[in-house]
C-alpha cells in the first residue's frame, strides 16, 4: 500500500539516473527521531544501493531522491518532521519521500506538497514504490523470508564505530499518552536465527566491535514467537557466543521487566548501560498513564541492576506535566529521579498526541509555564546525576570503543557504562582500547 500526496516530480536528472554507473540515481536519507528510525533509514539506503544501483548522496542538494524518516512521538517531533519534508519539497529538485511514523498516522501533514508518502507498514515495499513513481527498472530484490520483520538484512555501510541491530518492532502496551502502537502496530520479534545471521554479518562484513540491540519494546522480545521459553537474555547469550563484539542494549520498557530478567542479562560482554522508560515516580500518575508497575517496583528494578552490574549507568525517561500532575506527584518523580542508581535523565514535557486517551484530558492540562519549570528542574537533576556518576567512576579501569567524535583535539571513546573519554594517542575509530578513568581524560563537556 502507499499514499501519494501531490504529484511527485519526475525531473530530467532523475529520468537519466536509472542505471548503475557514473549517472546512478543518488539518494539522500534524513532521520528524525529514534535509533530505530536511524537503523531503518540505513537499511532503506542499502536497499536502494542493491536494488537500483543507487549512490548515497552526502547532501540533500546532490540527491535525486530525498528519503525522510519521520517521527511522531511528540507534537514537537511531528512538527519538525512536517517542516523538514515541506522545506525539502519546496526547495529541492528531487523526489521527496516521507515515511516513518508521521507518514503512518498523519499522512495529511504532507497534503498539497510534492511528496510521495509511504507509511511504516509499507516500508518493505518502499523501493518498488519509488521506482514506479520514477519509471525506473530495479534489480531483483532480496527475497523476504517468511516470519521476518523489516529489514531482513542488516545494513553494513560506511565507517561507523558501532552497529545497530533491530530485533523487535511494535508494542502491545496501551499507555494512555503514547502514539507508538498506532504508528508501529503490535509487538513483533525478529526470529532468533535471523538476528544471529545479521549480527555475524555486522561483525564479519562491517568489522563492528559493538552492536546495539534496538526495537520499540525490547522487554517483550520473543514472546510472540517462543512464549516464555526464549527472550532477550537468551538472545544476548547466543549473540555473545559469536564473539568479536560487545553488546549494548537499548531502551527497555519496565512493563513486564522482571528482576530475574535483569539477572540473566548480567553476562560478560553486555555493556553496563541501560535506559529505562520509568516516566513517573507517582503511583497515581503511573495508573493514569496506563503503566502497569509502581514506584516501588521501579526502585526494586534499579536496585537489581546495581547489584547485577557493578558500575552500571542507568538512564531514565521521565514525562513532566502529565494532565492532573500535582506538586506532590511531581515531588515523587523527583525522588525517584534522585535515586543513586540513575545516571542521567531524558526529560519529556507532556505532549498530547491525537488518538490517545491522555489527549482527551483537556480539563486537566497544566499551564505551559508549570510544565516548563518542572522540565527545567528535571534537567538540572540530570546534570548533577551525570557528574555524580562520572566522579564515582574515577580510578576505575574500562574498555572504550573509539568513535569519530573529537573532543579537545582527541578522538572520543565511550566506555561500556556510557562515559565519554579522550582516546589514547594513536587510537583509530572502531578500536576497543583499555583506559583508566581520570579527571584529565573525561570529556566533561559531552553528554
Amino acid at each position: 500500500m502507499r499514499a501519494r500526496t501531490g504529484r511527485p516530480r519526475t525531473n530530467r536528472r532523475t529520468k537519466r539516473r536509472s542505471e548503475p554507473g557514473p549517472s546512478a540515481l543518488r539518494v539522500y536519507g534524513h532521520t528524525l527521531g529514534c535509533r530505530l528510525n536511524s537503523y531503518e533509514t540505513e537499511a532503506l539506503l542499502s536497499r536502494f544501493t542493491h536494488d537500483c544501483g543507487a549512490e548515497v548522496a552526502s547532501r540533500p542538494e546532490e540527491a535525486d531522491v530525498v528519503l525522510v524518516n519521520t517521527c511522531a512521538v511528540t507534537t514537537r517531533a511531528q512538527a519538525r518532521s512536517r517542516k523538514y519534508v515541506r522545506s525539502a519539497a519546496r526547495r529541492l529538485d528531487a523526489l521527496v519521500v516521507a515515511t516513518g511514523c508521521v507518514a503512518e498516522i498523519s499522512p495529511s501533514d504532507f497534503e498539497g506538497r510534492n511528496v510521495l508518502v509511504v507509511p511504516n507498514r509499507s516500508k518493505e515495499n518502499l523501493i518498488g514504490v519509488v521506482a514506479e513513481a520514477l519509471g525506473m527498472h530495479t534489480r531483483e530484490p532480496e527475497p523476504t523470508r517468511p516470519g521476518t520483520i523489516f529489514p531482513g538484512s542488516a545494513p553494513v555501510r560506511g565507517r561507523r564505530s558501532r552497529a545497530f541491530l533491530k530485533i523487535q518492532d511494535g508494542c502491545d502496551n496501551r499507555c494512555s499518552y503514547c502514539v507508538v502502537p498506532l504508528a508501529r502496530g503490535p509487538s513483533r520479534s525478529q526470529p532468533r536465527e535471523v538476528v544471529i545471521e545479521q549480527a555475524a554479518a555486522l561483525r564479519d562484513d562491517g568489522g563492528y566491535r559493538e552492536i546495539v540491540l534496538t526495537g520499540v519494546d525490547l522487554t517483550s522480545y520473543g514472546r510472540d514467537l517462543y512464549g516464555d521459553g526464549y527472550g532477550l537474555p537468551e538472545l544476548a547469550r547466543d549473540l555473545l557466543r559469536l564473539g568479536g563484539f560487545r553488546l549494548r542494549i537499548s531502551s527497555l520498557e519496565p512493563i513486564g521487566l522482571r528482576e530475574d530478567t535483569v539477572k540473566r542479562l548480567a553476562l560478560p560482554g553486555v555493556c553496563r548501560h541501560f535506559h529505562l522508560a520509568l516516566q513517573s515516580g507517582s503511583d497515581r500518575i503511573l495508573r493514569r498513564m496506563g503503566r502497569r508497575y509502581t514506584a516501588a517496583d521501579a526502585e526494586r528494578i534499579l536496585r537489581c541492576y546495581t547489584e547485577s552490574f557493578p558500575g552500571v549507568s542507568i538512564g531514565m525517561d521521565v514525562i513532566v506535566g502529565f494532565p492532573g500532575e500535582t506538586e506532590d506527584d511531581f515531588g515523587r518523580t523527583v525522588e525517584l529521579a534522585c535515586n543513586p542508581a540513575v545516571g542521567y535523565l531524558h526529560v519529556f514535557p507532556f505532549s498530547a498526541r491525537p488518538g490517545t486517551e491522555a489527549a482527551e484530558l483537556v480539563d486537566r492540562m497544566l499551564p505551559p509555564s508549570v510544565i516548563t519549570h518542572r522540565a527545567a528542574i528535571m534537567r538540572s537533576i540530570s546534570g548533577k546525576a551525570r557528574m555524580r556518576f562520572r566522579n564515582r567512576m574515577m580510578g576505575t579501569d574500562s574498555l572504550i570503543l573509539v568513535e569519530d567524535r573529537v573532543y579537545e583535539e582527541a578522538l572520543v571513546g565511550l566506555t561500556d557504562n556510557y562515559i565519554p573519554l579522550k582516546a589514547p594517542p594513536g587510537s583509530r575509530e572502531g578500536q576497543i582500547r583499555p583506559v583508566r578513568i581520570n579527571r584529565e581524560n573525561v570529556c566533561w563537556g559531552l553528554r
